[in-house]
């Protein structure tokens, strides 16, 4: 069976469409030696792993944008059985069975303001009139968006399949005692989240400025992810008087986010929506104790792991965190359930069941 996988968001890997692009093509390489893979990339990602039956092509366009490359790029590799989509597009024209792996709903649930019409959005409204008349099945990371993808766009149960993400157990894991190093100075409660609204993160500046003078004045508010621009967050920082608390740290590599997870006293998620969820699953599985909302998918992911509170309760929130920084025993208990959890989640598993429905919805 030949399948192509149209890996677009190779371009974008500190996102969770990068990751969950990446991570899900090396797996295929390892679990599946029987199909036959073609790679379309935008960029030139060489530093994958080889495998005979995987081949990886590298398409650039003149017109270098998402909705062109994806029609374009899957023209030049011929006749396919299956087409995979690792995000949410469609295609005008497909040369076989054709899949797409849709994480959740959240621009129909949160839309963002537009103050003009988009052209491409147009364009695809043009020429893509009924996706799911084209789309044959859809992927999804997690109950909860498999609920809302039924709800809101129309899709059938039967033609949406729930694979949930995993953790690189090579990466996100506790440092080996040796390994460890370059411990911080102060002890700090981490975030891990971007520049979307609904990342919630001023609810946590809130709770952590809320939290008892001494609990708050011996640690920091470590917010990684590209936020530097956020003057709304800037601003509230400084109103609440916790500047010198509050590091925003910005994009790091795989390896200084282990170290963040690694030292961290507690990791706080509070989200309002997920799709997935992978920072606490990471986070888990670097043996970091994890507080988190109870909304969305995150209780799938989390289990018991975890201490979860409604994202926009800031007085549950701050009472969360001071239990957690306040109770050593309580932190070691959580960190040996979220290592726990985090082993039930592997991308080769992902991997394995994604293949198993690429043969279902082709009839192999």
């Amino acid at each position: 069976m030949k399948i192509v996988i149209a890996a677009w968001h190779l371009n974008d890997v500190n996102v969770g469409l990068g990751r969950y692009t990446r991570n899900l093509i090396e797996a295929l390489g390892r679990v599946d030696r029987n199909n036959e893979y073609d790679i379309l990339m935008p960029v030139k990602a060489s530093n994958f792993p080889s495998y005979p039956n995987v081949h990886y092509w590298f398409c650039r366009y003149p017109v270098f944008k998402r909705r062109f490359w994806e029609q374009f790029a899957t023209m030049g590799v011929g006749r396919y059985d299956l087409l995979h989509f690792p995000y949410d597009s469609c295609i005008a024209l497909k040369r076989g069975k054709f899949i797409v792996t849709i994480h959740d709903v959240k621009p129909l649930l949160y839309p963002k303001p537009k103050k003009h019409v988009n052209f491409y959005s147009l364009m695809k409204r043009l020429y893509l009139p009924r996706p799911f008349e084209t789309i044959d099945h859809v992927i999804t990371v997690s109950d909860c968006s498999r609920n809302d993808i039924v709800k809101n766009l129309g899709v059938s149960e039967d033609r949406v399949t729930v694979i949930p993400q995993g953790v690189e157990p090579n990466i996100f894991m506790p440092l080996p005692t040796d390994v460890a190093q370059e411990q911080p100075e102060a002890p700090y409660v981490l975030c891990v989240a971007g520049a979307d609204p609904t990342k919630n993160i001023q609810s946590l500046i809130l709770a952590f400025s809320l939290l008892p003078e001494k609990l708050r004045h011996d640690h920091q508010l470590m917010l990684v992810g590209d936020l530097k621009k956020q003057d709304d967050l800037l601003r509230l920082v400084k109103e609440k008087g916790i500047e010198t608390q509050t590091v925003f740290a910005g994009i790091v590599s795989d390896q200084q986010l282990v170290r963040y997870y690694q030292y961290a006293e507690v990791f706080v998620f509070p989200s309002l929506y997920e799709g997935f969820g992978l920072p606490v699953l990471e986070a888990m599985a670097c043996g970091c104790p994890v507080v988190c909302s109870n909304t969305s998918s995150l209780p799938e992911v989390v289990g018991e792991a975890a201490m979860m509170v409604g994202p926009l309760d800031i007085t549950a929130l701050e009472y969360a965190m001071r239990q957690v920084l306040s109770d050593s025993t309580l932190r070691h208990r959580m960190r040996e359930a979220g290592l726990q959890r985090a082993k039930q989640f592997s991308w080769n598993q992902t991997a394995t069941r994604t293949v198993e429905l690429y043969e279902r919805v082709v009839g192999h």
